[in-house]
């Protein structure tokens, strides 16, 4: 029985870091599956997909604040400023959940992980989504 339960941990570790990655320092846990590179949304749909996501078996997954997204920004790298550790490594831009104070209806701040950079721009424009969950 104990050799079974370690081997049902050592396989949910796997499972995990397959499609997922966990931030030694803050502790969150990101989308890292093929997904991340592939999706292309707008704000809206961008919410809704983290909220309707399942990956490794958990159903808690959100649209990172822009304070979130800078956690994984590795800003002596580029193209992309991304810290070393996740699979999916592509340099475009990614929604936040934070919206534009000036303009929250319309607009929101996304993330760019080729250099790092941040901008509000309009919900309606198309970006990448990595989800986190805590």
């Amino acid at each position: 029985m104990k050799h079974t339960l370690w081997m049902l941990a050592i396989s949910g570790t796997l499972l995990m870091a397959n499609s997922s990655k966990q931030d030694d320092k803050t502790g969150l846990i990101w989308q890292d599956n093929i997904e991340v590179a592939e999706n292309n949304l707008n704000y809206d749909e961008a919410k809704t997909y983290c909220q309707d996501l399942e990956v490794d078996g958990f159903t808690d997954w959100r649209l990172p604040t822009l304070r979130e997204a800078y956690t994984i920004v590795d800003l002596t790298r580029n193209r992309p400023a991304l810290k070393n550790g996740f699979e999916i490594r592509d340099d475009g831009r990614y929604w936040t959940s934070t919206l534009f104070v000036k303009n929250p209806e319309k607009s929101a701040w996304y993330i760019s992980m080729s250099y790092g950079e941040a901008e509000a721009y309009s919900k309606s424009r198309i970006y990448h989504v990595r989800c986190v969950r805590n």
